[in-house]
């Protein structure tokens, strides 16, 4: 039998932590789509472009959302660490996000709650960089990328409380205008932070 090591119950703490994490996510993409998709136990087929409209875009804000989020987070997470309570500050701080993108999968109907709960979730995803910034947690982040996704996290959550503030005056834009927010704020994360997701070349294996 194979004597655990210290780096092995590491890995299997922070694999865990991503089952927990994916599983959440995937309850919320689930219910998601389903309340777009289908209504009172019935596929809605072509009626989510037409009466489920408003309810699609922001299907499509929170997928978006959900893969830049996750992808980073998976990056993050695989990432050796020596540190020994990292697997216990990314839980609770994963479980906040994912369970922010579950609320958020249940309130599509809602598009002010659902901003809300945007910006809460983005405000404590810039809280939490902070902090693991503060204490040395972060290693495969580089200055650049951690600013980036600060900047980001902060102008969303003035957008999205300016977008609550004149809702009444663009009603009928609401969700169109957070899908606008949250399809750029990606675009945006994956062009500048592509070496990041997306590493140009990948070390020689030898052995």
């Amino acid at each position: 039998m194979t004597k655990s090591t210290p780096e092995k119950i590491r890995r299997s703490s922070a694999d865990a932590l991503k089952m927990v994490y994916y599983v959440i996510i995937g309850l919320a993409i689930t219910v998601a789509l389903h309340r777009t998709f289908v209504k009172d136990g019935l596929f809605v087929g072509f009626q989510c472009f037409t009466q489920e409209l408003d309810r699609l875009f922001l299907l499509l804000a929170l997928i978006f959302t959900i893969c830049r989020f996750v992808h980073g987070a998976s990056i993050h997470l695989d990432v050796p660490s020596n540190k020994r309570y990292k697997p216990l500050v990314d839980f609770v701080g994963f479980f906040f996000q994912a369970s922010c993108f579950y609320l958020m999968a249940l309130t599509l109907d809602k598009p002010i709650t659902f901003s809300i709960l945007f910006a809460i979730m983005l405000l404590a995803d810039a809280i939490w960089l902070i902090v693991l910034l503060a204490i040395k947690y972060i290693e495969e982040l580089s200055a650049t990328v951690v600013k980036q996704w600060l900047w980001s996290d902060f102008l969303i959550v003035v957008l999205l409380i300016i977008l609550c503030v004149i809702q009444t005056k663009v009603v009928h834009w609401v969700e169109f205008i957070i899908l606008l927010i949250a399809l750029v704020a990606a675009a945006l994360d994956y062009l500048l932070n592509k070496n990041f997701y997306f590493p140009s070349s990948i070390p020689n294996q030898h052995g």
